[in-house]
């Protein structure tokens, strides 16, 4: 009895591999995870493509894909993947609320057993030329004939000078005053936005879109407006 057990155990642990073999395996592969979109600009959309490959010989299955952040969007063509075969997932990272050195990760839920998860990144250097203080304007608690202004500063952040081409509103009844056309490095510009009266139904929300001629050639500005008393 003693000599059956002890040969029927050695031969389980060899079968085992075997079974597990014939099952067949997911295994993901990406083969590179990190990417560095180098130096661009506040403002700007930077999108990038990651190759997902099943290198098993089972069908992988892209369980869920999310990122750690609303500022990066990823999207993937196929979410079942036969054995070598491969899809695409597009990162797009939305800029507008970054400056500096900025890294952001995405996460690849699969049925792979060695892996199950798979950490991607995508990194820049984010820079701004031109800084508008304050990004959002607000007209509020304003009285019905009463003259209201707001006050904008433009001010260059970058090493060459900038001018300003265009300043476009959607709001027609606000009237805009610029200081200066030119902006040096490291100079501002005022920008002042006046309503000479007040009305009750006048349309205060919109956007201001500053054309320049800075590496953020359309900065956009949003403007609020409250309740007329």
């Amino acid at each position: 009895m003693s000599k059956a057990i002890k040969i029927s155990l050695p031969l389980f642990l060899l079968i085992l591999p075997i079974n597990i073999l014939y099952a067949g395996a997911s295994l993901i592969r990406i083969d590179n995870p990190d990417h560095d979109f180098g130096t661009i600009y506040r403002g700007e959309n930077a999108e990038h493509t990651f190759i997902i490959r099943n290198a098993g010989n089972a069908p992988l299955e892209i369980k869920n894909v999310r990122s750690t952040c609303g500022c990066t969007v990823p999207t993937i063509s196929k979410r079942i993947l036969e054995p070598q075969e491969s899809t695409k997932l597009k990162a797009v990272f939305d800029t507008r609320q970054f400056r500096g050195r900025v890294i952001k990760n995405i996460y690849v839920y699969s049925n792979d057993l060695e892996n199950p998860v798979k950490k991607l990144s995508i990194q820049a250097d984010v820079r701004e030329d031109l800084k508008i203080i304050p990004s959002i304007v607000y007209f509020a608690g304003l009285n019905a004939g009463e003259k209201v202004e707001r006050d904008l500063v433009i001010k260059n952040l970058s090493q060459d000078t900038v001018s300003i081409k265009e300043i476009a509103s959607t709001i027609s009844s606000i009237n805009l005053e610029l200081s200066k056309m030119t902006i040096e490095p490291g100079d501002s510009a005022n920008l002042k936005l006046v309503i000479n009266e007040v009305k009750k139904k006048m349309k205060l929300m919109g956007e201001l879109t500053i054309f320049n001629t800075s590496h953020q050639p359309e900065l956009k500005v949003r403007v609020y407006g409250g309740a007329i008393k």
